[in-house]
């Protein structure tokens, strides 16, 4: 009202902030491009770098990582001729989070690194935590989940002594997925509620969505079904608070495919590798997990020309492969793929599962009954061992389909999708081999 243009910038973007964190990605990116657009009239070089590092972030989380790339690079190039140290360092962590959503944890890694030892140098308790946070997931996402969980715990404590509310749900929902896939259920669940608890409190959509990846996988290993699909619902609900993000729509494919609701995790599949596309990442994780559920609805074919389009070579790809391998009458190829898995400390024990019945369906394709039995008993006994309700009931159900033992438990969690892979393989094992059924 008093023509301050200058406090004008500064207000619209406190507001662009406030609307991004509550996942109002339209009024966000307004009032911050206005901001940028004030200063750059101003010719206000310091507010204009911050103005851009915010607008930047705010496309992280709006999933236009090639617009952030942009927004983010003329910022650093800002700092660099202000010599504004804390700022460049800002604005490599965020740089970090495009590498990382990309898919890129070398340049993540690297960059966060860079950021961590300027703001070592500056004394900065705060930026050092948001970068050691950040490398705590890429590590998590490496599988490296000891150093993952070591950077999380420094990070938990160092924010709670910092008063800030943010970091230590988000670190919580981290080891709340460390805990997942160690078949520590129910700590799982118990640390992904209360991440979700503190993010509702403070009103952040993006730690709401993030929470929920883990627990909804929880919930679903524990047998909680109609809670976990209540999880999907939220999950997707709130998608569209964050662009191009995939993330919300990956997390719910993936835990409709653990479940084995077939057409539905491949439509939410099917959009979460489209929102992949769009927001510049390889999108790897959603590639695989829409192969799966295209396996669910007995499109094993499909599902093997969408994972030659996946670069990366990893646990969950190897399963899911050999799975689909083994639906089209490729044993040899399903084994292979198989062998990876077994062998590879990286893999999870869902990753194992999924392989080992592949395996054995692929060896009774080549009448080879007793590894058949073998790598039944194994996916038995690592599905047991895990305590995932469902993932034990889809291997008797596979075992009753192809080896016509009589079912140990009712399988009540268990959806179609699965029953659908284990027929399928029934039905393929009965052509390509010698009758088993």
């Amino acid at each position: 009202a008093a023509g301050d243009r200058r406090q004008e910038g500064v207000a619209r973007r406190l507001l662009g902030v406030l609307h991004q964190r509550d996942g109002d990605l339209a009024d966000a990116r307004r009032e911050l491009g206005r901001s940028v657009d004030l200063f750059r009239e101003l010719g206000d070089d310091p507010e204009l770098a911050l103005s851009l590092r915010e607008r930047g972030l705010t496309e992280v989380f709006g999933g236009s990582l090639r617009d952030a790339e942009w927004l983010l690079g003329e910022a650093e190039s800002l700092t660099e001729q202000l010599g504004d140290a804390r700022g460049r360092a800002w604005v490599r962590q965020h740089q970090a989070w495009v590498a990382f959503l990309s898919g890129d944890a070398d340049l993540a890694e690297t960059r966060l690194l860079t950021a961590a030892q300027e703001f070592d140098l500056l004394g900065d308790r705060f930026g050092r935590g948001w970068a050691a946070g950040l490398l705590a997931y890429v590590r998590y996402y490496q599988r490296r989940f000891e150093e993952a969980e070591a950077l999380a715990v420094e990070v938990r404590r160092d924010a709670t002594e910092l008063g800030d509310p943010w970091a230590p749900a988000m670190m919580d929902s981290l080891i709340a997925g460390i805990r997942l896939w160690s078949s520590q259920f129910v700590e799982a669940e118990e640390l992904s509620r209360r991440a979700l608890s503190s993010f509702r409190q403070i009103g952040d959509k993006f730690g709401v969505v993030q929470a929920l990846a883990p627990r909804m996988r929880a919930l679903v290993a524990l047998g909680r079904i109609h809670e976990a699909e209540r999880g999907i619902e939220e999950s997707l609900a709130m998608s569209d608070s964050f662009g191009d993000l995939s993330f919300p729509m990956m997390a719910a494919a993936g835990t409709a495919v653990h479940l084995g609701l077939g057409d539905r995790g491949l439509s939410i599949s099917e959009q979460a590798v489209a929102r992949s596309i769009a927001m510049g990442s390889d999108g790897s994780e959603s590639r695989i997990t829409h192969a799966l559920a295209l396996c669910q609805v007995d499109r094993a074919d499909d599902a093997l020309a969408e994972l030659e389009t996946v670069v990366d070579q990893t646990p969950y790809l190897w399963c899911v492969r050999a799975l689909a391998r083994a639906m089209t009458g490729d044993p040899t190829g399903s084994i292979s793929d198989a062998e990876h898995v077994s062998t590879n400390p990286g893999s999870s024990y869902l990753d194992r599962v999924i392989a080992d019945v592949a395996a054995g369906a692929a060896h009774l394709q080549l009448s080879a009954l007793e590894a058949a039995v073998e790598h039944f008993d194994w996916a038995r006994v690592a599905a047991s061992e895990a305590g995932d309700v469902v993932a034990r009931e889809f291997v008797d159900v596979a075992r009753s389909a192809l080896l016509s033992e009589a079912p140990r438990l009712d399988a009540g969690h268990v959806g179609d999708g699965w029953r659908v892979v284990a027929a399928t393989l029934a039905s393929v094992v009965g052509v390509a081999g010698e009758p088993v059924m």
